[in-house]
């Protein structure tokens, strides 16, 4: 004799759970139901669509009439819930009907191909990528299909660096990130020229970037030169922040005449830091310090003149470079003075490169420059959103 279940309100928190379904298996039973529905949906909205370009219902005769039906085809299309192999789509006579939401001869939906695009941007592999389609909807996805995707996203990023620049970028931070990118069966070293904007009001954007062979002044003119004919101002530029490698003081003189070069302080506070014992270090940082802390130049003077008396003696040396460099090391105290913490130093786009850095440590080797700007270019969209959202607070406020 069968037993009757008892009611939900008298069984166990046990035996409820007990109840309720793996969600694996009830989708994996819906399915086929959900596929067939989804066919439904396309095979009834394509003839809506016929119908409204013929100006005439199936069967129905008007004077407006622009073409005839002369039957229909069958094809395969591969859904996010997995392929549907007989689709029937629907013919016109005189001239091809092509449905809205597919592209010509495409055997995929957007939404599959944008699934896609993302792997590749996040540095999924083609045999990666295949895998995942596979695991998606269950159908196997050539080489070919995968090798057209990245040719597709190649193209978005060609379009990304052609775009025109029309940020009005006040404040400029550049800075380079090596990479290891894979060339000729080996890895090799290259570096990822990077430009940040900051706008008057706040608002920042990575511009660009681009992969070079070397930090030289040749390079990043090359660079720089190109934000300036796609649209960036080099007039309304008044500083650009960078750290202390000569290329890139060499290429903001010769693109940005007007603005002044402040060079990063954490760049050189390190440099100097680790050119000393471990026991002076301490008192080192201190009257650095002093420096970029100071209200005013004036006092910034004052306070790298102390610094420089006091280790003149044990490091001529160092103290001669600092020296040296001091006027590009203050010019961030021409701006107002809530904004300078953000100027002084490249600390903003080293935090965007922290984020990449630690999206490639789980990748290594780069396959190769393409797939190396495809993850670049996906992780600078993904920043860009996050930066539109986020200005800097003391730029507004000082506006």
């Amino acid at each position: 004799m069968a037993t009757v279940p008892a009611a939900l309100t008298e069984r166990t928190e046990a035996q409820r759970w007990a109840a309720v379904r793996d969600e694996d298996d009830l989708w994996g039973d819906l399915r086929p139901e959900l596929l067939e529905a989804v066919r439904t949906i396309l095979e009834t909205t394509m003839e809506d669509e016929l119908a409204a370009e013929l100006v005439a219902a199936r069967y129905q005769r008007t004077p407006w009439r622009t073409d005839l039906r002369n039957g229909s085809y069958q094809r395969g299309l591969v859904t996010e819930l997995g392929a549907i192999t007989d689709l029937r789509v629907p013919r016109r006579r005189l001239t091809p009907y092509r449905p809205s939401f597919l592209e010509r001869a495409a055997r995929r939906t957007r939404c599959v191909d944008r699934v896609l695009r993302q792997a590749f941007l996040r540095g999924l592999s083609t045999r990666e990528t295949a895998a995942l389609a596979e695991t998606l909807t269950g159908v196997t996805l050539s080489a070919a299909s995968v090798s057209r995707l990245a040719r597709e996203l190649d193209a978005q990023v060609a379009a990304f660096h052609r775009r025109p620049v029309t940020f009005d970028a006040r404040y400029l931070l550049v800075d380079g990130l090596w990479v290891s990118v894979r060339s000729s069966g080996h890895a090799a070293r290259r570096v990822i020229l990077a430009a940040y904007g900051i706008a008057p009001d706040g608002r920042r954007q990575l511009l660009d970037y681009r992969q070079a062979a070397s930090e030289s002044s040749a390079e990043w003119t090359r660079f720089l030169t190109s934000l300036v004919v796609r649209g960036l101002d080099p007039d309304a530029v008044a500083l650009v922040t960078a750290d202390g490698a000569d290329g890139i003081a060499a290429a903001v003189a010769e693109v940005f005449p007007e603005a002044d070069l402040q060079r990063c302080w954490t760049h050189r506070i390190r440099n100097l830091l680790e050119a000393i014992p471990l026991a002076e270090r301490r008192p080192c940082l201190a009257g650095l310090r002093a420096i970029y802390r100071a209200h005013t130049r004036r006092a910034a003077v004052g306070a790298a003149w102390r610094w420089a008396r006091r280790w003149r003696t044990r490091h001529p040396g160092l103290v001669r470079r600092f020296e040296g460099d001091l006027d590009e090391l203050l010019a961030v105290f021409a701006l107002p003075e809530p904004i300078r913490r953000q100027l002084r130093s490249t600390n903003l786009i080293e935090r965007a490169f922290r984020e990449l850095r630690r999206r490639l440590r789980s990748i290594g080797s780069l396959t190769d420059r393409r797939s190396a700007d495809r993850i670049l270019y996906g992780q600078v969209l993904r920043l860009n959103e996050l930066l539109a959202r986020r200005p800097l607070a003391t730029f507004t406020q000082e506006t």
